[in-house]
């Protein structure tokens, strides 16, 4: 059973949104259980290696983390990617399946989250290590809709050198209240 995460519902300035609350974390602080789970197994697969490569990753492997698993396939070195595999919570938290989708294809849908995850997954693939992530994603611009989330992105590839694709492993945490959030800069 997944460790609950219960965050406080972030008070925002005018200048702020709640995309810009999202950012890297250090490895050792995350939260999930889930998250934490799939860090284990990754590693596991790594043996001497850097990173495992993507045949590397089963199904089996993953019982129990399968619905909060996406897998991102790497075009032109990071140019684009290319969502493989896309969990159920993705889709969920989401509202929709990016499955077969290009990210470049998804900015309509999450303009301000998405330049974020963009440099994140640049940086996977430029260094060849996880990146984690924390913070709030807004449902396609419904304000309504708030979400917090925790994100663990992990290189796979065939050498040590080059990220052909990316392993995600994410949980969510839906925020009905989120109208309430918005605070005028000018009150004290």
């Amino acid at each position: 059973m997944p460790t609950p995460i219960s965050p406080e519902l972030p008070v925002l300035d005018s200048g702020q949104t709640p995309e810009t609350l999202s950012h890297w974390i250090a490895l050792e602080e995350i939260d999930s259980t889930v998250l934490l789970q799939g860090f284990a197994y990754w590693r596991g697969l790594c043996r001497t290696r850097k990173f495992p490569s993507r045949h590397d990753v089963a199904p089996r492997g993953l019982a129990g983390l399968l619905r909060h698993t996406t897998l991102l396939r790497v075009i032109d070195g990071g140019v684009d990617y290319e969502f493989r595999v896309v969990g159920d919570a993705y889709v969920m938290a989401h509202g929709t399946s990016f499955q077969g989708m290009c990210w470049s294809e998804t900015e309509r849908l999450s303009p301000g989250f998405h330049a974020m995850i963009k440099s994140t997954y640049d940086r996977v693939v430029r260094k060849g290590e996880p990146v984690a992530t924390r913070g709030w994603i807004d449902r396609g611009g419904r304000g309504s809709e708030l979400i917090y989330s925790e994100y663990l992105f992990l290189p796979l590839g065939e050498d040590d050198a080059t990220v052909d694709h990316i392993l995600v492993f994410a949980v969510y945490v839906p925020h009905q209240q989120s109208a309430n959030l918005l605070k005028r800069s000018d009150l004290g």
